[in-house]
């Protein structure tokens, strides 16, 4: 997944191979040592080389060579020895499995490679090897420790030929002073054969498939936010910091605890409600209807300002005054994919991580980080007393607005925000918002998040 090119074999190839083999039986055959061969593709050859040999635990364990694709000591998984029958695979997109026959001398090994071909259609093509000497397998590359901001594990999105690969990245200290990672993708994981840390800047070469990344991390510690380079290839790549259950845990139960419990909330599938609000000496009123994944409708009216906002969960339009309603794009449409999650309805995203497209993340001990896939952040930081949302803040341009949550009322067993007052950073155009009026699981129109598709032309 992470290599570029159409090659008869490794097609794409950045997703990393599981780093544990297993050895089935191994009666016979001794396939120990270092081959050197070809796979025979139709009008070329496919110079290839792989490592086999014994790890700590008495396991076989390999590595493959493909250095005219820029491949080097990349892991073998699923390594079977049965008398003189050898299988293993190459684990990842454009990789495939080898089945072979040891040769009565020992020295020989032949089979066919089979791989899906560039037609998606299966393909076999007929490989060879010869044991030339001992294996010579690297251990795994060790680099100097870094900062703590840095460690831990993360996961990232990148896009190869309109495809989007899920990535994840590990990274750990160890205890003499050094620290190792690697990458994961389609469950498999290969070594970053070098961590580089330079206050914020990091780069991470993985040797074995050519590929570097090379990034920042931001203010928060939350994002590392890059650029793969792999040959020609280059994309952008932002790892998000994944919580381990035991950081989020306890502050993710404590909000659900507080607003009434986590079945009381996984039974609600609408709310709506309406609002007063004050803003620059001007009053006027909201409507707001919404559901659990995300669809809400928003009607607001302040002195002779009026605004329609809907979003479908894909897609949001706007209609203010008397103007025609025109489609959400950019920066407006990443906003209102996020504000389907504002306010009380942050814990829908929160406490369901099954529902949700996106990921969380925690910046010290009581603020929650949402990142709506396609979004902006929310940041959620809890009372420390009541656990329930004391501030919520996101970027809007080169402003920071924040959302002081001042009263809460329970409403059917759920607390809700009753009072919330935002800030600007101008005071002309903060505002007090207090609900008056609630009502979870009424019945809803579909009309109501309709969206008219000519208005997305």
């Amino acid at each position: 997944m992470f290599v570029y090119g159409r090659g008869v074999f490794i097609a794409l190839l950045i997703a990393s191979v599981v780093s544990s083999v297993s050895l089935r039986a191994q009666t016979v055959g001794d396939a120990s040592g270092h081959w050197d061969g070809a796979i025979h593709a139709p009008q070329m050859e496919v110079p290839i080389a792989i490592d086999f040999a014994k790890n700590a635990e008495g396991a076989l364990v390999g590595a493959f060579d493909n250095l005219a694709q820029g491949v080097r000591d990349f892991p073998l998984s699923n390594i079977t020895v049965d008398g003189t029958s050898v299988t293993f695979e190459i684990k990842a997109t454009g990789g495939g499995k080898f089945h072979s026959t040891l040769g009565a001398d020992g020295k020989s090994m032949r089979g066919t490679f089979s791989m899906t071909g560039p037609d998606a259609q299966p393909l076999e093509l007929p490989f060879e090897l010869t044991r030339t000497g001992d294996a010579s397998i690297e251990a795994a590359p060790r680099s100097a420790s870094i900062t703590k901001s840095l460690e831990g594990n993360w996961s990232g999105t990148l896009e190869v030929e309109g495809t989007q690969k899920q990535i994840g990245l590990k990274l750990e200290n160890h205890a003499d002073g050094t620290a190792t990672g690697s990458l994961v993708s389609e469950g498999t994981e290969i070594p970053i054969a070098r961590i580089t840390q330079a206050a914020v800047h990091v780069t991470l070469d993985v040797k074995s498939i050519g590929g570097t990344f090379a990034g920042a991390l931001d203010a928060g510690g939350t994002e590392l936010v890059g650029k793969w380079t792999q040959g020609p290839f280059v994309a952008p790549l932002t790892f998000r910091r994944v919580l381990a259950k035991s950081d989020s845990s306890t502050l993710v139960e404590r909000w659900a605890k507080a607003v009434g419990g986590l079945e009381k909330i996984a039974a609600i599938r609408s709310m709506y409600r309406e609002a007063s609000i004050t803003v620059g000496g001007f009053e006027g009123t909201i409507r707001v209807w919404r559901t659990p994944d995300g669809k809400y409708r928003k009607e607001e009216q302040v002195a002779t300002f009026s605004a329609i906002e809907i979003f479908d969960g894909t897609n949001g339009t706007l209609q203010q005054g008397e103007a025609p309603t025109r489609a959400m794009a950019g920066g407006e449409l990443a906003r209102a994919r996020s504000t389907a999650f504002a306010n009380s309805g942050a814990m829908f995203f929160v406490f369901f991580p099954e529902r949700r497209r996106g990921a969380i993340a925690l910046e010290g001990d009581k603020t929650i980080v949402l990142k709506p896939e396609g979004g902006i952040d929310w940041r959620v930081t809890l009372d420390g007393e009541t656990s329930l949302p004391k501030t919520m803040t996101h970027q809007q341009n080169d402003r920071t607005i924040t959302v002081t949550f001042a009263a809460y009322e329970t409403v059917d067993g759920v607390t809700l925000e009753k009072e919330i007052h935002r800030s600007t950073g101008d005071p002309r155009f903060d505002a007090v918002i207090r609900f008056t009026k609630t009502a979870i699981n009424p019945p809803l129109d579909a009309a109501l998040f309709s969206i008219d598709a000519a208005s997305l032309e």
